[in-house]
């Protein structure tokens, strides 16, 4: 990479960082703002990859839609204005693909229900888990309502981790992590990104020392496992879709799916840590 492209995809980068951070650390409004921007962003390059060598029965707009109207009605059950949206949209979502099925004389019409679910499976159920988690430790870390605070946790281990594999990966990765899926991952990337998000993890505890040291080292490691195991599987879909990137929004980086692979694995992983975590 040459210190052209290397500018290009540092600015790049520090843009997005920075747009994350006004959605994570702007309050909820700000929030839902940037993350449904993502959202429909992430679904559109998803549904566009798997559309790339065939025409599917299911508009790409119609899940986009939808799935942006799941992802609101969370919203509108956080803040306690309407507990019926969220079942009535998956609902008539369900409906809708089931008429379609019944409906539309397609072969293959089968295939574009499977993609339409998986899409919002894999997108618009992490990213609207991401909106649950703002609101798991109210009362315990900023009171009442939205708290931003294991969200950008989430997102600096995502960050720590992907930074040390990438270069140490690259300076000193001779052994390869999955090759026929992902050729530049190196085991000794993966162990640098797990050390230095570990790392990370005892800088949160330190600032944030309501909760245990164990928490944040379960909290970093999960992340870090999950987060990779979620860039791994990205890979897939794209080698799959014989696609280099999911798209091209973010030069030097690809499409936002590129950005947030390891956040879509990793939320519902950290959601469901957490729930284990106070069980006990």
């Amino acid at each position: 990479m040459n210190v052209k492209d290397l500018v290009t995809r540092a600015g790049a980068g520090i843009v997005y960082i920075l747009i994350i951070l006004l959605g994570v650390l702007g309050g909820r409004f700000s929030f839902l703002a940037v993350f449904a921007a993502i959202l429909g962003t992430g679904l559109f390059e998803f549904y566009r990859m798997v559309e790339k060598d065939t025409s599917h029965a299911i508009s790409k707009i119609f899940n986009i839609i939808l799935g942006e109207l799941i992802f609101i009605s969370v919203f509108l059950y956080l803040e306690n204005i309407t507990a019926y949206a969220l079942p009535v949209m998956i609902l008539v979502y369900l409906l809708i693909l089931i008429a379609s099925a019944v409906f539309i004389r397609r072969h293959d019409i089968l295939h574009g229900i499977i993609y339409s679910v998986f899409g919002q499976m894999y997108i618009t159920m992490p990213l609207s888990l991401l909106m649950l988690l703002s609101n798991f430790y109210q009362n315990s870390l900023a009171g009442e309502g939205y708290d931003w605070v294991p969200i950008l946790a989430l997102f600096v281990f995502i960050w720590v981790n992907d930074t040390a594999a990438y270069f140490i990966g690259s300076l000193t990765g001779k052994h390869k992590l999955i090759e026929h899926i992902s050729p530049k991952k190196s085991v000794e990337g993966f162990i640098a990104g797990i050390f230095f998000t570990l790392l990370a993890s005892l800088v949160f505890a330190a600032l944030y020392p309501e909760f245990s040291r164990s928490l944040w080292i379960g909290f970093a490691a999960v992340v870090s496992l999950f987060g990779t195991l979620g860039d791994l599987f990205e890979s897939l879909i794209k080698r799959t879709c014989a696609v280099k990137d999911a798209g091209n929004l973010i030069p030097g980086h690809g499409g936002i799916l590129d950005r947030i692979d390891s956040l879509l694995v990793a939320v519902p992983a950290v959601y469901l840590y957490l729930i284990v975590f106070f069980s006990f």
